[in-house]
């Protein structure tokens, strides 16, 4: 099997990672702990693109708004739809990124980093090295927390003990009209 083929069998992977990232946001009001004791807040950031798996017939939901609960989005998940999408906000201290990712290789679609002071006279470089780090940083969290992921995913209880939940959630979407 080459390795397009592969990524493509294994794309299922990024869909529930990124289906994850949603769901234990909410869950856990954004905050995510990483392994050096540090707490970050990540949410969902006013987009998410759903899809069908029917590889003839594509369905896409495509969410967009500051809407934080996205009911459009949860609806179309419970539906079947996959995450295949997503935006992201990052807060690690007083710093912010805003970033989109992929599910097929897990791209950064967009990233935004938080805002750099520096002097160009006395350091002209320093911009480049800067955004440099900062960039590097939201890949390390992602990379971190895919990692985490990961783990929790090949656990050979996750059927019984984090399927479950992930599977309430899916199924209990917010219905708008009784929101309102």
């Amino acid at each position: 099997m080459d390795r397009l083929n592969l990524v493509q069998n294994k794309r299922f992977l990024g869909r529930e990672f990124l289906t994850w990232l949603w769901f234990q946001s909410e869950k856990n009001l954004g905050v995510f702990s990483l392994k050096d004791e540090k707490n970050i807040e990540l949410w969902i950031d006013n987009k998410i693109i759903l899809e069908s798996d029917d590889t003839e017939n594509i369905e896409r939901v495509s969410c967009h708004g500051e809407n934080t609960e996205m009911y459009e989005a949860r609806q179309a998940l419970s539906q079947g739809k996959k995450v295949v999408q997503a935006a992201f906000k990052l807060s690690i201290d007083e710093n912010e990124w805003r970033f989109t990712l992929d599910d097929c290789w897990l791209n950064f679609k967009t990233c935004k980093t938080p805002k750099i002071a520096y002097d160009k006279k006395e350091d002209p470089e320093g911009l480049f090295f800067e955004k440099t780090f900062l960039l590097q940083e939201a890949i390390r969290v992602v990379e971190e927390l895919f990692l985490q992921f990961v783990k929790i995913r090949l656990c050979p209880d996750w059927p019984q003990k984090h399927l479950p939940f992930l599977q309430e959630w899916i199924n209990h979407a917010p219905d708008k009209a009784k929101e309102v």
